[in-house]
């Protein structure tokens, strides 16, 4: 396998951009092991400025927005309400870039990259923690490796701007794909470090501008929604085998629905 990284965050992160590579491939082949998926020959990681990022966002939500009305033929009136959407979103990053440390995203369309932003992790206080930056990297390759599985149809499916058009309105995405790289991380960093790592605690070293967007209700009711997907992919996994899970990827009637989040019981016994 080939990790490249694209450094583009300036001199100051060099440090950090060495370490990506070497902790990916020391991490990389777990992430394999652990969830029985493959990962592509190669593997981008790129390092991007908070300015970079929000540009190329914004470039890619205006082309997945016209590219998805143009093949669904939206309505004038769906395709109105989706610009608000996009013109929300943007307005929504500019405000927590800080809580955005590391995503994979396709910002050359089909291209899937597992992207940094440095100044991020820096906010959060975690530049210098090697084992923050492990969990970071093993969670971001298995979203890489679920994009690989399908070649990206999963993701491309939970960024839809018309998801009632696509019959997938129901579908809750992100508790199937953040719940299975939350549990794979759980699993590698166990293996690597003698214990699971959590960033549930806010760092001490983390900046008044990120405890100011991350002690807040909201960003506790995502940890309890985390915590929701990761134990019930735990549950499918234990009860009924990882290769009966993976079956997931290729069967969209297994993705859960949004009620299922709220009370998982339901998704669970869908693998029996």
């Amino acid at each position: 396998m080939n990790i490249t990284v694209h450094h583009g965050a300036g001199g100051r992160f060099d440090d950090l951009a060495q370490r990506l590579e070497t902790v990916a491939a020391e991490t990389a082949p777990l992430v394999e092991v652990v969830t029985v998926l493959v990962l592509p020959d190669t593997v981008v990681i790129r390092t991007l400025s908070p300015r970079a990022w929000l540009k190329v966002h914004q470039r890619r939500s205006a082309r997945l927005r016209r590219d998805e009305a143009r093949g669904l033929r939206a309505p004038r009136r769906r395709r109105r309400q989706a610009k608000v959407q996009h013109y929300i979103q943007c307005n929504g990053r500019h405000r927590i870039w800080p809580l955005i440390g590391a995503q994979v995203v396709d910002f050359r369309q089909g291209q899937f990259e597992l992207v940094i932003l440095p100044q991020s992790v820096h906010e959060a206080g975690q530049l210098n923690d090697q084992e923050v930056l492990t969990k970071v990297v093993c969670h971001e390759l298995t979203h890489v490796a679920q994009h690989a599985t399908d070649d990206g149809a999963m993701w491309r499916l939970q960024d839809s701007y018309y998801p009632e058009l696509r019959g997938i309105a129901d579908r809750d995405y992100g508790f199937l794909v953040e719940g299975h790289a939350y549990w794979a991380d759980r699993q590698i960093t166990a293996k690597l470090l003698g214990a699971p790592v959590s960033l549930k605690e806010i760092s001490p070293h983390a900046t008044h501008r990120y405890r100011d967007l991350a002690d807040t209700l909201q960003r506790a009711e995502t940890l309890q929604y985390f915590t929701r997907a990761v134990d019930s992919v735990e549950e499918i996994v234990t009860t009924h085998g990882l290769d009966a899970f993976n079956g997931v990827w290729h069967r969209p009637d297994l993705v859960p629905t949004r009620e299922e989040a709220s009370a998982p019981v339901g998704w669970m016994q869908r693998f029996g």
